[in-house]
């Protein structure tokens, strides 16, 4: 069933191009109503659009991004409401996919931009709307989002999500996936190509204005489903570490006798932690702790073997807790942090522990090591969210995750070493804390680390992975408990507090900045452009005397065939 179509225009001194997209649109075999949200503009934008047959919302103030789609929403009659800029040009053969998807009943109709494998896909604002796509257990959105348009919903969906959560597309599309709404990506339309270039600063606020809305949206999962979303931490045992006892070999005034300590986790690894071991003898660490947990094949006794300290517990810690246990049972200046699978040569090893003299925390630098279609797992994208969460992108895509990684003592005493159990925790506390993080070393351990299918298949539902995804979450909620829904990226660039105020009022009457753009309407009625008090625009008066000089309308070089279009 085709349903009554309103396309939004926010438009912030676009003379150039509105005309001949009111135009286009308005030419549309749906018939369309378009609105046009004229926000601050100091040229011919308004007026442009309502001689081109728009209905015109001419606000004198500039609200910002994005604020005029939620005034455009709450203004238009349609029962499907279409998204573009005033500032691109789209073929309604480019838009017809979205308004034909929400006719067939999907709520949300995104555009598939950026898409997989293209360079923009990695850029940081791009990173950010996978990520919150991830957290929102939509992967297969990608990089999807009501940030880029074209986009469309239905009128249900706008009421849903609120019209004023328009104002902040990552917050609406949290919304909508929460209430349950039908969201998808329908179509491929290359807006980046046809974005005007910015200017190198503003560039940048728009970058940071997208990470904070990303990280407001996370904010708005939190609160509906918890600080691990739908990503509950089932393969832990963190309880173990409310009965592990304090370090009981530190000295007098807080002194310690060893240096540097290998903490090593393991549950069945007698063959892979030999190996392990072996190469410790050649690297520079005092001694190695291995913390055995659930493991039935003898692996304590290995480490026995080659000297290691050794912690047992007859039951399955899970992931990462081995690592607190460590730190807080067997103290040391200097920890380096291994798994009892993966063993690296001591050239490897070396970088870490020496880089703690001028580091706190030294992370593997796992970046050389992802290929561009690497970083399509949803882990890697999280991990590069955090750091870019946490103002620290130079980190890439290093993470206490990995091994292997080393921090100095100080830094487990200050954050409380049981973070340790939720690395991505321990890492935001660490960064917050003020301490010098750092990746120092690359070291691959994505090939060696060996394929469990009960973890990592998709069969199994990859527990794993959804482990680690809550414990991303964790830490930005952390981030969010210290510094606000936005952390270090607030909203500067938005005027919400005039939608809010639109919305506020019961009926819309701005009689004097709205305007039906029909040209047979006009005939008694002050333009736009218009003084107050003046006499209106004779209709018999010779079409070459109501234009304006062509002086005006050239607000920038333009070749003939603009020229002509714009008379």
């Amino acid at each position: 069933m085709t349903q009554k179509l309103s396309v939004i225009i926010p438009a912030h001194n676009e003379a150039a191009t509105i005309g001949r997209l009111v135009r286009t649109l308005k030419q549309w075999v749906r018939k369309p109503e378009v609105i046009v949200v004229a926000n601050g503009c100091s040229d011919s934008t308004a007026a442009r659009a309502q001689r081109a047959g728009a209905m015109v919302v001419d606000l004198p103030t500039r609200l910002g991004p994005d604020v005029g789609r939620s005034i455009g929403a709450a203004v238009a009659s349609g029962d499907t409401l279409l998204f573009v800029d005033g500032d691109m040009h789209c073929t309604p053969r480019e838009l017809e996919p979205f308004v034909r998807a929400v006719d067939h009943g999907v709520d949300i109709a995104l555009n598939q931009y950026p898409r997989p494998r293209s360079r923009r896909f990695l850029h940081p604002t791009a990173i950010a709307k996978q990520a919150l796509n991830h957290f929102l257990d939509r992967p297969e959105l990608a990089a999807a989002s009501l940030t880029a348009v074209p986009h469309a919903m239905s009128r249900k969906a706008a009421q849903t999500v609120g019209y004023s959560s328009l104002c902040v597309p990552p917050v609406a599309l949290a919304r909508a996936v929460l209430s349950g709404l039908t969201v998808r990506a329908v179509a491929h339309v290359p807006v980046g190509a046809r974005n005007p270039v910015r200017h190198r600063r503003a560039s940048h606020s728009y970058q940071r204005l997208i990470l904070g809305d990303c990280l407001e949206a996370i904010d708005v999962l939190r609160q509906t489903l918890g600080n691990r979303g739908a990503f509950l931490d089932t393969l832990r045992q963190r309880d173990a570490l409310t009965h592990c006892e304090a370090p009981a070999n530190a000295g007098g005034a807080g002194l310690v006798s060893i240096d540097s300590l290998a903490i090593i986790p393991v549950h069945n690894e007698r063959r892979g932690l030999a190996k392990v071991l072996e190469a410790l003898r050649e690297a520079p660490v005092t001694a190695a702790y291995v913390v055995s947990n659930g493991s039935t094949d003898g692996t304590p006794l290995v480490a026995q073997t080659y000297g290691a300290m050794v912690k047992t517990f007859p039951d399955l810690l899970g992931h990462d807790v081995g690592r607190a246990v460590g730190c807080l049972t067997q103290a040391a200046e200097k920890y380096l942090f291994l798994d009892g699978d993966i063993a690296m040569p001591p050239e490897d090893l070396k970088p870490f522990v020496f880089a703690l003299d001028e580091v706190d925390v030294a992370l593997n630098d796992i970046d050389p090591l992802l290929k561009s279609h690497r970083e399509l797992d949803g882990v890697s994208i999280v991990k590069r969210f955090l750091n870019l969460a946490l103002d620290r992108p130079d980190l890439g895509t290093a993470s206490l995750t990995a091994v292997p990684h080393a921090m100095r003592r100080t830094v487990p005493e200050h954050i409380g070493a049981a973070s340790l159990a939720v690395p991505p925790l321990a890492l935001a506390k660490a960064v917050l804390a003020g301490f010098t993080v750092k990746a120092v070393h690359a070291v691959d351990v994505i090939g060696k680390n060996r394929f469990r299918k009960e973890l990592h298949s998709q069969k199994y539902g990859r527990p794993l992975e959804r482990l680690i995804l809550g414990d991303h979450l964790e830490a930005l909620a952390y981030l969010q408990s210290t510094h606000g829904p936005r952390a270090f990226f607030p909203d500067t660039l938005r005027r919400r507090d005039l939608a809010h105020t639109w919305h506020a009022e019961a009926t819309i009457k701005f009689p004097s900045k709205v305007h039906h753009g029909h040209r047979h309407h006009h005939r008694h009625r002050r333009g736009p452009t218009q003084a107050k008090g003046a006499q209106p625009r004779s209709t018999k008066q010779p079409r070459e005397a109501q234009r304006r000089p062509r002086k005006a309308l050239r607000l920038r070089p333009q070749t003939k065939r603009v020229q002509r279009r714009a008379r």
